[in-house]
């Protein structure tokens, strides 16, 4: 049927769902759901899911919403197709392999750096061999990997950084719905978007205050440098360059080095961009300290469209979750607690592990079940009053996690 014969807008069983209609409106306040954008095209089976946990119906517009046969006709291809079924595990058994694939890509992004401050010639095979193992994993279950990449050492942030961007974009483009020889491709750009800056000084990466115009020109240079050190090596990719010369551009054309606006922006440095900036944002660094994964996501979700393309941050925010496992919470009753999971269809009101008192002393281990208006000792429902930033309180999540009492259930 012609899209001029088609009535604006057409109520839609969740059942019936399909990838590429253009969700208008829920059977539900959009304030009540996780969606961030109120009005979205549907372009993955994981938003199918995700509105068929919390809608019975929706409303699509039929004029924005894109047939089969037109994304065919456009080359947009399915997820299903291109990513190969593979076999899905549970978390704790993920990662026993994603655990020592982690130590080995660690230790390939260390070697990079030395290779490069040495003058000598990156081995891209070896990143690959990594890479690959890294998106086999991420495959099977992402929550091992994202979970590795919550484990931060401020000692090696430069390696660690582009390590934990790599698989945060490698995650990302799963679930974008990027093909699997893709996947390895992004997180290779990921392992090397920010080599360039071993060509500036210490004194500047790890300045503790503001940088002086001179120094943030400096500080600036490293995409350019990126480049060029990159372009030396006939076995990277181009797409690989591309990324380390253009993931600080931005799409309202007020980036750098070039100033491109949107439409010249390689699609992988959009994709970079985004992980790169949760990352830092996210980390403890000499100069800030490391925010919360949701005030990361939020600050992110403010500069859409200006700095970031909507739909890549809209789709990274359901990949890590309003409240993903890991996360220390503070409740209004000055309790501390770890997320340990949300029950589907309730993605804002987790179940929390309370590790510490009112007094935020060590207390009895006990699981608060947010969706079950569980109410503290007063007899008040407990609530989230903050998110903190990882190892607040001094607290370990890992070693929950190693002791079996946290354990992120993504598949």
């Amino acid at each position: 049927m012609a899209d001029e014969a088609k009535p604006d807008r057409i109520k839609v069983d969740a059942a019936q769902l399909t990838i590429g209609m253009y969700v208008v409106e829920l059977d539900r306040p959009w304030t009540d759901t996780t969606f961030l954008f109120q009005g979205f095209r549907i372009r993955q089976q994981l938003d199918i899911r995700l509105l068929q946990e919390v809608c019975s119906y929706v409303w699509v517009d039929a004029r924005q919403s894109v047939t089969v046969h037109d994304q065919v006709t456009a080359n947009i291809a399915q997820p299903e197709a291109l990513q190969p079924a593979i076999a899905k595990v549970d978390f704790n058994l993920e990662m026993l392999q994603a655990a020592p694939t982690w130590s080995a890509a660690r230790d390939e992004s260390l070697r990079i750096l030395q290779a490069v401050k040495l003058g000598q010639e990156l081995d891209v095979e070896a990143v690959k061999a990594v890479i690959k193992d890294c998106v086999e994993s991420i495959l099977r279950n992402p929550a091992a990997m994202l979970w590795l990449a919550r484990i931060k050492n401020s000692d090696e942030y430069t390696a660690e950084h582009s390590l934990r961007v790599s698989i945060l974009s490698i995650a990302l483009a799963k679930e974008l719905g990027l093909p699997v020889y893709q996947l390895e491709q992004i997180g290779i750009c990921g392992m090397l978007h920010d080599v360039g800056k071993i060509k500036v000084p210490n004194e500047i990466l790890n300045k503790p205050g503001a940088l002086t115009a001179e120094e943030l020109c400096i500080m600036q240079s490293h995409a350019a440098e990126g480049r060029k050190l990159l372009m030396s090596n006939q076995q990277v990719t181009a797409a690989t360059v591309d990324v380390a010369y253009s993931h600080h551009e931005r799409l309202d054309g007020q980036g750098y080095p070039r100033g491109l606006d949107a439409s010249k922006i390689p699609y992988f440095a959009k994709i970079i961009a985004v992980a790169d900036s949760y990352d830092a944002i996210n980390s403890d660094r000499v100069y800030s300290k490391g925010k919360s994964s949701l005030e990361s996501l939020r600050i992110l979700l403010e500069a859409v469209n200006s700095h970031f393309d909507e739909e890549i941050v809209g789709c990274f925010i359901r990949m890590v979750g309003i409240y993903p496992p890991g996360e220390i919470v503070e409740l209004t009753n000055g309790e501390v607690g770890i997320i340990i999971g949300c029950p589907p269809g309730n993605k804002l009101k987790p179940r929390v592990l309370r590790v510490l008192d009112g007094q935020k002393q060590p207390c009895k281990e006990s699981i608060i079940d947010l969706g079950k208006t569980a109410k503290d000792p007063s007899g008040k429902p407990y609530r989230i009053h903050e998110v903190h930033s990882s190892g607040a309180f001094g607290i370990d999540i890992e070693a929950y996690r190693r002791k079996g009492l946290v354990i992120p259930n993504t598949l």
